[in-house]
């Protein structure tokens, strides 16, 4: 069952602008420490990394805040690739939290699919969130 979808197109000219002006702290405030670790490997700052990671949170806020209520931040919310390159999203801290409150409350588990894409100077990401019920393990005697 899907319980949200959530897309977001981003200019990566306001990224640039906004990281122009405020330089590392913008990162900092939105970014977690995976993502600025893999931002730090890179010779130099990617806004095209950037944007697309931007607009995978706003995609990723608007599918899951159901309610549009706390308990979602940013820098708690990091797009990462698995070794195939596939993108996926982990929590951590009050987001963590809010995502496993969420599970409980609906008796399952959120399975979250992402996708996200860019033609310079724009960057777009898209999130479905399904809801799958949990197994019950049932062992033979």
């Amino acid at each position: 069952m899907i319980l949200g979808i959530g897309t977001d197109i981003v200019d990566a000219n306001r990224i640039d602008k906004i990281y122009n002006k405020f330089n590392y702290k913008f990162v900092e405030r939105l970014y977690g420490s995976n993502e600025i670790n893999i931002l730090n490997n890179r010779k130099k700052i990617s806004i095209n990394f950037l944007a697309k990671r931007f607009a995978a949170k706003e995609a990723t806020w608007k599918a899951l805040s159901f309610s549009r209520g706390d308990g979602l931040f940013f820098k708690e919310m990091e797009i990462l690739n698995d070794k195939n390159g596939q993108p996926y999203l982990f929590f951590s801290g009050k987001t963590r939290d809010y995502v496993c409150q969420r599970e409980r409350s609906l008796g399952g588990n959120l399975n979250f699919s992402i996708s996200m894409s860019d033609e310079p100077p724009y960057a777009l990401a898209f999130v479905v969130i399904s809801l799958a019920p949990i197994k019950k393990v049932l062992h033979k005697i």
